[in-house]
């Protein structure tokens, strides 16, 4: 790279970054109005909320409460401490739940498939720990109480019509409170609902220690990116955007707005949220944990608590949604789910919106080819030359500019030479002489503009094939099995960075492919160790990559080769049209006219 390239690059950096740090703040400063406004409506609407019954939520049947499964009165309830600890199973298409007497919690969450294809790991929330959603009311932890249940059996099926199950208890008020788990027909909802006296409620918290689990086999070693598709993060909406937070330690959030849509937490390929249907004032208490037994690079375990007050009890009716990260389902579903999968940021131009549209788009064009191909792998080639042929006009004018500065290199250095130590004079001539060839001097700083262009969708494609289900154990053919996994073949052959997982073929294909590309497209003497840079560069990446981005990267240097075969010929260089000066004789004839 020469240093005018350098510099130019340097000034369009700092032009963009000046223009996203702008951009960014009258972004900040139209996000801090609509907070305002929304903490004032939020506020009109609680008090509204806390005299009015809770609303259904996501379009969901009226509740109903199964008559073998509805609890008795509350006179007829007997005392917390006398009750007995039962555990309820709930089995819906979807998912099963075990509910626990103590605590009146979730002590269980299984899912044992996603789009049909089983998980590795089909356990959401594990019976061996803290469990999700116990209460504290009016400052009193109900994690340890027995609540009373007169639920008819401790397994119960809710495929053809739903099902509710019923806890209550006394708060030390003698306060008579109650909460009702409600299994939607159809599996990905449960309804829950809290019956307590109006006005009994000054302050609540909903508590979930148990975390979420891993349902996907996690990749272990030491590699460039490696576990940067595996998650274990919490999620919310604060009203105005999605947030996603990892982090070590305690951490509060939501304090800028002060409200929330939903929160939950989230892990490859599955979520599990409290969906309120409206925005209630709450602040998300989080505790971040390394994982036991994993490596110190392994995504955190989370626990998490959602605080309010001021007799918010309209905040504890909520859906509890679990949700396989599908992209066109989330999307249907109109609450901003989708940016649970794909993100961008805010500040660079407003990427929290534009690029989950590209990734789901991506996405999209993918599944397209699959219908047309049932073969991920062949889809993954088809959208690379979809790429590669409409970014193609800008490809060969920068592949024949390419072409000729390498041709007209030796006039260069003649030029170079003839003027030797006068700088001035020699950028003229030079300058002179690509007029007169018709060589676009900007050709250097513009060559890697096609490249830029496709970034985006390299990236996007990164993150479809980490996140998205339905590239979940696909296999193109022979030994790539998984196209969301690198394509290892040999797993006992492993070394730290370079091969972190075992063994893997298509990286040397990439690195191969790329070498006799940029052999064939950079002639430039101060550009040769570019030549063998870049493609080892991009081999030690690509090792822990997943098999489908290798392959585009692949695909997309096969068709740069082509591309530079085809359209790489260029006319050879003009005779130089010399501009000396006018002759005596005609000087002075000019200057007597």
């Amino acid at each position: 790279m020469t240093r005018n390239m350098l510099i130019g690059w340097a000034l369009l950096v700092a032009l963009f970054l000046g223009w996203t740090q702008y951009k960014g703040r009258q972004a900040r400063e139209v996000q801090q109005q609509r907070i305002a406004q929304m903490k004032l409506d939020s506020v009109a609407r609680a008090e509204r909320a806390v005299k009015t019954p809770a609303q259904p939520v996501l379009g969901a049947a009226p509740e109903t409460t199964s008559a073998e499964t509805a609890a008795p009165a509350a006179e007829d309830s007997p005392a917390p401490e006398t009750a007995e600890r039962r555990l309820i199973t709930v089995e819906t298409p979807r998912f099963t739940a075990v509910l626990d007497a103590r605590g009146a919690r979730i002590a269980e969450l299984r899912v044992p498939s996603i789009q049909g294809k089983a998980l590795y790991n089909p356990v959401l929330i594990s019976p061996q720990g803290e469990g999700a959603l116990t209460l504290s009311l009016n400052g009193t932890s109900l994690a340890n109480t027995v609540w009373t249940t007169t639920a008819a059996g401790d397994f119960l099926r809710a495929d053809s019509a739903q099902v509710s199950v019923v806890f209550s208890t006394t708060l030390p008020g003698g306060e008579r409170v109650t909460r009702t788990y409600t299994f939607l027909r159809g599996g990905q909802v449960i309804r829950h609902a809290l019956g307590a006296p109006e006005g009994s409620i000054a302050s609540y918290a909903i508590e979930w220690k148990g975390g979420l689990e891993e349902t996907d086999r996690m990749i272990e070693g030491k590699g460039i990116g490696l576990t940067a598709s595996y998650f274990s993060e919490i999620v919310y909406d604060n009203g105005t955007n999605v947030q996603r937070e990892n982090f070590e330690g305690r951490k509060s959030f939501n304090a800028e707005s002060g409200v929330i849509n939903w929160a939950g937490m989230r892990r490859k390929y599955v979520a599990v949220l409290l969906d309120f249907g409206r925005s209630v004032p709450a602040r998300i208490d989080g505790v971040g944990k390394a994982d036991p037994g994993k490596g110190e690079d392994a995504p955190h375990r989370y626990e998490m608590k959602i605080v309010g007050g001021s007799g918010e009890t309209a905040a504890l009716n909520f859906d509890i949604v679990v949700m396989p990260l599908r992209y066109e389902a989330m999307l249907a579903s109109g609450r901003n789910y989708e940016q649970i999968l794909f993100t961008g940021w805010e500040w660079f131009l407003r990427a929290d919106v534009w690029y989950v549209k590209l990734c789901g788009l991506v996405l999209k064009l993918l599944n397209v080819f699959y219908s047309w191909v049932p073969n991920y792998g062949v889809a993954i080639i088809l959208l690379t030359l979809l790429v590669r042929f409409i970014t193609l006009p800008l490809s060969i004018n920068q592949t024949r500019q390419a072409a000729k500065l390498a041709l007209h290199q030796p006039e260069i250095k003649k030029i170079q030479e003839r003027h030797k130590g006068d700088r001035q004079k020699t950028q003229v001539e030079i300058m002179e002489y690509y007029r007169q060839q018709g060589i676009n001097p900007m050709a250097p700083l513009l060559g890697c503009f096609p490249m830029l262009l496709q970034m985006p969708v390299f990236i996007a494609l990164f993150n479809v094939l980490g996140r998205a289900v339905e590239l979940h154990e696909m296999p193109f053919f022979a030994w790539i099995t998984d196209l969301s996994r690198p394509d290892v073949i040999f797993e006992a052959f492993k070394i730290p960075f370079l091969f972190p997982v075992g063994l893997t073929i298509l990286p040397f294909f990439m690195a191969g492919t790329m070498w006799w590309q940029m052999k064939m497209t950079i002639k430039d003497p101060n550009q040769k160790a570019m030549i063998w840079l870049m493609p080892i560069m991009m081999f030690v990446f690509s090792c822990s990559f997943p098999s489908g981005l290798v392959l585009y990267w692949t695909v997309s240097n096969l068709f740069t080769i082509a591309q530079t075969k085809v359209f790489g010929a260029v006319p050879p260089p003009k005779p130089i049209v010399s501009r000396a000066p006018a002759k005596p004789a005609v000087a002075a004839k000019k200057k007597a006219k």
